[in-house]
C-alpha cells in the first residue's frame, strides 16, 4: 500500500491534522504559526475601526462567500511581509542545519498558502464568532498567556475561540 505524501513539503505524510488537506506534522506547526499570527492582526484591528466594521459586515451579511473573501483581505499583504522575513533570514543563516532547513519548510509552507488562498476559508471557518454565545471575535474577545499558550477567549462568556503555542517569529 502507498504511503500518501503532503501535499507542501511532499514528504511522508505521518498524520492528518486538517480535514481534506495532506499536510504532515511539521507543515502543520508551521501553518498554526503563519496562521495564528494572521488570526492575531486581524482581530486585532478592532482599535482602528476595521474589526470594528469587519464586525458589523459580518452581522449584516448573508452571503457566506464573501465574508469568507473578508478575512482574506489582508492576507497578501501577510504573506509578503512573512516572505520577506524569512528571506532575510535564510540570506542571514546561509548555511545547512537545523535552522535553515526550519527555515526553508517555514517558506514552502508560505508558498503553499500563497497559491491556495482557499485554505483561509477553511481554516478560519469556526472562527468568526464563539461557539457558545454566537458574539462576533472581531468584537468581543481577550488574550492571555498561559506558559508558552495564547489563549484567544470570548470576552462575553469565556469560552475558549483558538489557542496557540507562541509562534515563533522569524
Amino acid at each position: 500500500m502507498e504511503r500518501k505524501a503532503c501535499i507542501i513539503c511532499h514528504g511522508e505524510l505521518d498524520s492528518t491534522h486538517y480535514a481534506g488537506y495532506d499536510i504532515c506534522t511539521e507543515c502543520f506547526d508551521l501553518m498554526e504559526d503563519l496562521m495564528s499570527e494572521y488570526f492575531l492582526k486581524t482581530i486585532m484591528h478592532k482599535g482602528t475601526g476595521v474589526g470594528g466594521l469587519y464586525s458589523k459586515y459580518l452581522t449584516d451579511s448573508i452571503e457566506y462567500v464573501t465574508d469568507y473573501k473578508r478575512i482574506r483581505e489582508k492576507s497578501e499583504r501577510h504573506l509578503r511581509m512573512v516572505k520577506e522575513r524569512l528571506d532575510a533570514a535564510i540570506a542571514d543563516e546561509g548555511k545547512s542545519g537545523p535552522r535553515q532547513r526550519y527555515l526553508e519548510r517555514m517558506l514552502s509552507v508560505l508558498e503553499w498558502l500563497r497559491d491556495n488562498p482557499t485554505f483561509y476559508n477553511y481554516y478560519f471557518k469556526e472562527y468568526y464568532s464563539c461557539p457558545t454565545c454566537g458574539a462576533s471575535i472581531f468584537e468581543h474577545f481577550d488574550k492571555q498567556m498561559v506558559g508558552d499558550w495564547l489563549i484567544v477567549t470570548c470576552s462575553k462568556c469565556d469560552t475558549v475561540i483558538k489557542k496557540y503555542f507562541l509562534p515563533r517569529q522569524v
